[in-house]
């Protein structure tokens, strides 16, 4: 659930706040906002539906080329928001709601909408894409672990969507140039950190010349995804506080009590809008930093228990694997190479017997997480009457008879599976 939650709450947080500052920025006439509201909400979704299709198109075919997409989408969408920004500039101190016409807010309307909708495609692409982690390998939506995955992954939305939404109505709030720096800034941001992967992209394609700089900003972006993500939050908080500090702290003398009203609950719903989006900017810094460190570390093995090597068979005792736990041993091949295997109880007879291995996989092995076989690449839960049977992540099965109180394996058996760990 967490791993599903940090990740959807990464993928979700540019689309969502990059939505956000092109909707704040819209200019219209007062007749026009249902107009322009619908050509917005239908413009979004156009974007979004486009990037669903293409992700399940490439979840479940091969007719989809994941970097030509990318490549093209990226570059679009790259001089959309150079577009924006420059439209954004070019109004000056014109409001953005308003009577007056011309071509300036024309301008800014159409490449508010026009970006957004490249926006909701190459940022929803990789947010849908990750979907196929809810459901794990040879398993059902409508199992427990399915459902838990698919409520962190929703969480993790949520989280980002309601940070966008926070930033959307900090952005109507503040004065009319705090607005344009401020979205500029969320949208430099984007521009900055789309910039690299997009220039790799096209020396891949060998249309602009390979460079180490851009490689090493390339580098620089990857290992500083949390800080990035963390100034995209900061823009959340800091947008609210201005929005707050802003305020009219009073009517005039002269104005009535309905006027006076109105001031007093413009000032309460800033106040909460500031205490929210500071909520909103801590857990979600708390999120990219701590959250993706516990998502993202990998379980220690267990401790390689004590087998006896009696002539050509390795022996466990039947007493040391009868608690129904996961139990791992190891045998020396004559290459020198440790061949893990692992025993789990079934039942009272019957053994789940494998290498600490899949076909999958490789021998990144298997931990116990809440009385359950978890394999430790890809987090599948293993279903514990299949171990010893082949198939999906399952451990590679091996051999075993049951003698004397004793697991027997054949030392022929291991020496071949040596390959599987060398």
């Amino acid at each position: 659930m967490l791993k599903l939650f940090v990740a959807a709450a990464e993928l979700a947080l540019p689309l969502c706040l990059l939505a956000a500052a092109l909707i704040a920025n819209r200019s219209y006439a007062p007749t026009s906002r249902r107009r322009v509201g619908r050509l917005t909400v239908g413009v979004f979704a156009a974007g979004a539906g486009a990037a669903t299709v293409v992700a399940w198109l490439r979840l479940a075919t091969r007719h989809i080329r994941l970097p030509v997409v990318n490549l093209w989408t990226g570059a679009a969408l790259l001089l959309a928001m150079v577009a924006f920004v420059v439209a954004l500039w070019l109004m000056g101190h014109r409001e953005l709601v308003g009577d007056e016409g011309g071509w300036r807010p024309r301008l800014l309307t159409a490449t508010s909408l026009t970006t957004l909708c490249l926006v909701a495609f190459f940022y929803g692409l990789p947010l849908f894409l990750a979907s196929d982690k809810v459901v794990a390998m040879g398993g059902t939506l409508f199992a427990s672990d399915s459902l838990v995955n698919l409520i962190g992954y929703l969480l993790g939305m949520a989280a980002a969507a309601s940070a966008g939404l926070a930033l959307g109505i900090s952005l109507g709030r503040v004065p009319g140039l705090v607005r344009q720096i401020l979205t500029t800034v969320v949208l430099g941001i984007a521009l900055l950190t789309q910039w690299a992967p997009l220039y790799q992209q096209l020396a891949n394609a060998r249309l602009v010349p390979r460079s180490s700089v851009n490689f090493q900003a390339l580098l620089w972006l990857q290992r500083n995804a949390a800080f990035i993500l963390c100034a995209y939050a900061a823009v959340v908080v800091l947008t609210a506080a201005i929005a707050f500090a802003t305020r009219r702290r009073s009517a005039p003398v002269a104005a009535s009590h309905a006027e006076r009203r109105i001031v007093a609950a413009d000032g309460i719903s800033r106040r909460r809008m500031l205490a929210w989006s500071t909520a909103l900017g801590a857990g979600l810094a708390l999120t990219y930093t701590v959250g993706k460190s516990i998502a993202d570390a990998v379980p220690e093995l267990s401790p390689i228990e004590p087998s006896t090597l009696n002539g050509d068979r390795v022996e466990v005792s039947l007493e040391l694997v009868s608690d129904g736990h996961l139990h791992r041993f190891a045998y020396q091949a004559t290459s020198g190479t440790e061949v893990r295997f692992i025993v789990v109880q079934k039942n009272a007879t019957a053994f789940g017997t494998g290498l600490d291995a899949c076909e999958i996989c490789g021998p990144s092995g298997y931990f116990e997480r809440d009385g359950k076989v978890v394999c430790r690449e890809c987090d599948v839960i293993m279903n514990t009457q299949t171990i010893g049977f082949p198939g999906g992540c399952n451990p590679i099965p091996i051999g075993y008879e049951l003698a004397a109180g004793k697991l027997l394996f054949e030392v022929a058996e291991l020496e071949r599976q040596a390959k599987v760990f060398s």
